[in-house]
């Protein structure tokens, strides 16, 4: 089944001044396709999407038909996977050389934003229990109160993807270690841009075990509508 097959029809005119209309897809219609089953977590797993991975070629993967690619954009609320999906390698530095006009290696040398970074890790008898990392966007100015005016920060790293730790604190107990370290980072335009992409590779996959009951629901559904 294709995506928009069984989505219902609107008439539309592309020109106000003549009567003339067309009938067109209403795409607003996937808006509240079976929530029950998107909110129920033990209907579908957690995957990384990989570096060769398209909506079609995952659909095909793990559905068996590349036209099922629309359930993977539907079930995670995709609207549109130019943008929504992440980008191959070569594509995102395209990407970032043609939004920053600069090239690469230039990325990679200057400094996006500064954020402020605490990591807390408890260890027990040499072993480690947890590690939790709280991140922040910091200004690299600060308040002069004496001047009443904004200074640059001393406390910040002056070459990009590099970091400058600010604070450290160890609490030791027997048998038992809680460490607190806060740095201050400075990350490049390439790093903030790459993991903006890495932000998308996590999705959620429908169980192939409910892939012919979606499709008869939903083209139900849009039927119906």
């Amino acid at each position: 089944m294709k995506y928009f097959e069984s989505f219902p029809k609107a008439l539309y005119t592309f020109d106000k001044n003549t009567i003339n209309v067309n009938a067109v897809t209403d795409i607003l219609a996937r808006n509240t396709f079976l929530r029950d089953i998107v909110d129920n977590v033990n209907l579908s797993y957690e995957y990384n999407i990989k570096e060769e991975d398209t909506p079609d070629i995952l659909a095909s993967k793990v559905y068996g038909d590349s036209y099922r690619s629309w359930v993977i954009l539907l079930f995670n609320n995709i609207m549109n996977p130019n943008y929504d999906w992440p980008l191959r390698s070569s594509v995102l530095d395209k990407y970032i050389e043609n939004k920053y006009g600069m090239t690469i290696e230039e990325t990679r040398s200057i400094v996006h934003h500064y954020e402020k970074e605490t990591t807390t890790t408890s260890m027990y008898n040499g072993v480690m229990l947890n590690e939790t990392k709280e991140k922040s966007i910091i200004s690299e100015y600060e308040v002069n109160y004496t001047s009443n005016r904004l200074t640059p920060q001393v406390s910040l790293p002056t070459e990009a993807d590099t970091s400058l730790t600010i604070d450290s604190k160890t609490a030791v107990y027997p048998e038992y270690i809680l460490s607190i370290v806060t740095k201050h980072k400075a990350v490049s335009i390439y790093t903030f841009e790459f993991e903006e992409n890495e932000k998308k590779r996590s999705i959620r996959l429908l169980d192939p075990v409910y892939i012919d009951r979606v499709e008869r629901e939903f083209r139900a559904l849009m039927n119906d509508g």
